[in-house]
């Protein structure tokens, strides 16, 4: 089984993939993550990155791909040895066309299609407020917001004790152009995805814990759907 969560950042896929992938025996596949790992392996491509990172500019979808494609062969191979892996729950992937094409071609090339994309839907001023509050700390990445998830010390991590600061991405200019960017970008994929009957909306203005039952809901009926059907 292979999902994809959407909506613009702010709208809680990064919480609720963490919360998600695990209850459905997905594999969390978080190009962020992705990066990251790259860059701490310092490998040639996470040096790449890193410098691409440096820049302030976007990592190229084919760098993207080409890490997307590699969890996916992990994936096969944890699945070969009967480890109960059902799949993948994608977090920030696809963002764009180019991206939204190759990822149906190497599921393709796996024997594989994807299953259901849940649209997690919340009002743009709920974005704003989400995003301008939160706080993220330096050290362990751990995430807050000032509003609805502070640290118990100001400007403290509770996991590690490291900072916690607002990244300067999360400030209201940059914070316009990455909506911006994503309405421009990624929204558009909805209307494909729309049309081939895989998309599934949930209002993610509710709580958390309210916001992850819906999800499983739609992604369970769709898994459910599927078997009757084979």
């Amino acid at each position: 089984m292979y999902v994809i969560l959407m909506g613009p950042q702010g709208s809680g896929k990064g919480t609720q993939a963490a919360r998600l992938a695990p209850r459905l025996g997905l594999t969390l596949v978080a190009t962020g993550d992705l990066f990251r790992a790259a860059i701490a392996a310092q490998t040639d491509l996470g040096r790449r990155i890193k410098a691409i990172y440096d820049r302030g500019d976007l990592v190229p979808d084919e760098i993207t791909v080409g890490l997307v494609e590699e969890k996916l062969d992990d994936i096969r191979r944890e699945r070969a040895l009967g480890e109960g892996v059902a799949g993948a729950l994608f977090d920030g992937f696809p963002r764009t066309r180019a991206q939204a094409d190759a990822l149906d071609a190497a599921l393709a090339a796996r024997g594989e299609r994807l299953d259901r994309v849940v649209q997690i839907e919340v009002p743009l001023e709920t974005l704003i407020t989400r995003l301008t509050g939160r706080r993220v700390c330096k050290r362990c990445g751990t995430v807050y917001n000032v509003e609805s998830n502070p640290p118990r010390q100001p400007g403290v991590c509770d996991r590690c004790g490291g900072a916690v600061v607002q990244r300067d991405d999360d400030k209201p200019g940059p914070i316009k152009e990455r909506l911006d960017l994503y309405f421009a970008e990624t929204a558009p994929l909805l209307a494909d995805y729309r049309d081939r009957g895989l998309v599934e909306q949930v209002d993610g203005d509710q709580p958390i814990e309210r916001v992850t039952e819906e999800i499983a809901r739609a992604v369970e009926r769709r898994s459910a759907g599927q078997k009757v059907e084979g």
